[in-house]
């Protein structure tokens, strides 16, 4: 989820099992868990555990899936929410203010993905809560990729102001009982988030981490792309 295990990198199951004090089997069905999750690639030809790699079709199929749930789950939260769950969202809304004024992109990344889990689940609904907790999943590495790689934190500081607009935004709109304003919120959210990735990826600096695959040469990312 942070990276210290880079996108295409062989899992070493015996030494992941030697490393946590267990046997291979519990290890092995970890892995086979995550993979299950779309974090991790089995390969039987080569009988080894891999890091997904970043691919952009998966991005794209990943960010559409992100627009459908986000604005179902805006209208849900919206009609469902009551005070106490008002409040649990204002607690982790400012877990993730504290992260970006400490400049941490780890604890970014992770607190944004803990308040939007918290969104899917007060949504009521579990099969939208178990896309959306895989969606933030995968969310969480791309986060921590765009912002805890080599770009400067200061080239992400009107995203970031942004991003406090949305969350103050979406929550004031759950409390006021609005499905309309929630919906097009959490939208316009999915969208700021997505365009933070595309531009990570044809920035300079992305050149610098390994992303485990073509990534980059496999499409040309024109502006078109991520408007």
């Amino acid at each position: 989820m942070t990276l210290q295990l880079a996108p295409g990198s062989v899992i070493d199951d015996l030494g992941l099992s030697e490393m946590l004090g267990i046997s291979r089997t519990p290890a092995r069905e970890a892995l086979f868990r995550l993979v299950s999750e779309g974090l991790v690639v089995s390969d039987p030809d080569r009988r080894g555990f891999f890091v997904k790699p970043l691919d952009i079709q998966d991005l794209s199929s990943l960010f559409e899936a992100h627009m459908v749930s986000a604005r179902a789950i805006g209208r849900l939260v919206a009609v469902r929410c009551n005070a106490a769950g008002i409040a649990k969202l204002r607690k982790a809304e400012n877990k993730v203010i504290r992260a970006i004024e400490h400049e941490r992109p780890e604890e970014v990344a992770s607190s944004n993905a803990e308040l939007h889990r918290l969104e899917a689940t007060l949504a009521g609904n579990g099969y939208l809560a178990n896309l959306a907790c895989s969606i933030h999943d995968h969310g969480q590495r791309l986060g921590y990729l765009a912002f805890g790689g080599a770009t400067s934190w200061k080239t992400l500081e009107q995203h970031f102001i942004e991003v406090r607009k949305d969350h103050s935004e979406l929550i004031d709109a759950y409390e006021r009982h609005d499905p309309d304003a929630a919906e097009s919120i959490a939208g316009r959210h999915v969208l700021l988030f997505r365009n933070r990735i595309f531009s990570f990826l044809t920035d300079d600096t992305a050149g610098s981490i390994d992303l485990g695959g073509d990534i980059l040469p496999s499409m040309q990312l024109s502006r078109s792309n991520t408007e």
